[in-house]
């Protein structure tokens, strides 16, 4: 795992193929002092919730899968722009499942997201869980305005742990590109490939069950919403949480109890709604 880099090197907007078979496209707009969104398709097994209007501003769209999970061969697209002084916030209605599938084959989702200048872009997609044999890739490919707000979280289960299924993913692979003005502002990755590395002592992760990745680019935290993120479990998570430099903050969890963790990224929004002096998201009310 890792995180930040001073690569310039950019993610290539990536087509989708004839193996594409799941697409969400949203676009949102600013109308006066509401942010409406302008255009909206989905194919299957992507689906669009209806839109939520927040008191502040902002819009909420909810995205879900039909059926039971993600397959082998599946690549989904998600393609969000949020125009100028718009703020939408993009959610699912429930965790992702990764079925197992057959040696060989894989499941591929890729995230674009722009923000144009004012614009202010929230992408929670909630829990992604890889059941045994499943084969997961990821990109997300983050493009903002100098002036806009994007706030990222990613919530990894290493398997159904209610059902001793730690680690029985063939692999996981994710990573993360956040670029303002061109200029590469953030990267983050995820490599685990249980078949072929004893990943569950390598590094930090320690045999904890979940994972926690966030950033928000924008807000500047108070002194006393700067420091460590505590959560009095046991035993606690690991997390990390403050300014990366100036208006950007980072957060980092693992642990082993989920409640935990939802805890942790309760605070993390708290801390980051004060410092963009907005009412926090909760996620829960959009879930099933």
């Amino acid at each position: 795992m890792c995180c930040s880099s001073q690569s310039t090197r950019r993610l290539t907007p990536t087509q989708p193929d004839a193996r594409t078979i799941g697409r969400a496209e949203l676009r949102f707009e600013r109308r006066g002092d509401a942010t409406v969104l302008a255009h909206a398709h989905a194919q299957a097994p992507l689906k669009i919730v209806r839109s939520f209007p927040l008191d502040d501003g902002r819009l909420v769209v909810p995205l879900i899968t039909i059926g039971p999970g993600l397959c082998g061969g599946d690549t989904c697209v998600i393609d969000v722009r949020v125009g100028e002084g718009a703020r939408a916030v993009i959610t699912n209605t429930a965790a992702t499942r990764v079925l197992g599938m057959r040696d060989g084959e894989s499941a591929a989702q890729r995230v674009q997201l722009n923000a144009a200048a004012g614009a202010s872009l929230e992408y929670y997609p909630g829990l992604t869980i890889p059941f045994p044999d499943s084969a997961f890739t990821q990109t997300i490919d983050v493009d903002a305005a100098r002036d806009a707000r994007v706030a990222l979280l990613e919530t990894w289960a290493f398997g159904r742990i209610a059902r001793d299924e730690y680690l029985r993913f063939r692999r996981l692979h994710s990573r993360t590109l956040v670029h303002v003005d061109g200029a590469l502002a953030y990267a983050d990755a995820l490599e685990l490939d249980p078949f072929d590395t004893r990943v569950e002592i390598a590094g930090v992760l320690d045999r904890r069950r979940y994972l926690v990745s966030g950033f928000w680019r924008g807000p500047a935290l108070a002194p006393e919403d700067a420091g460590p993120i505590t959560e009095a479990a046991t035993p606690p998570p690991l997390v990390a949480f403050g300014h990366t430099k100036p208006n950007q903050v980072f957060l980092r969890a693992l642990g082993d109890e989920g409640r935990a963790l939802d805890a942790v990224v309760r605070e993390a929004f708290a801390r980051v709604a004060r410092a963009w002096r907005i009412t926090p998201v909760r996620l829960e009310r959009f879930r099933c």
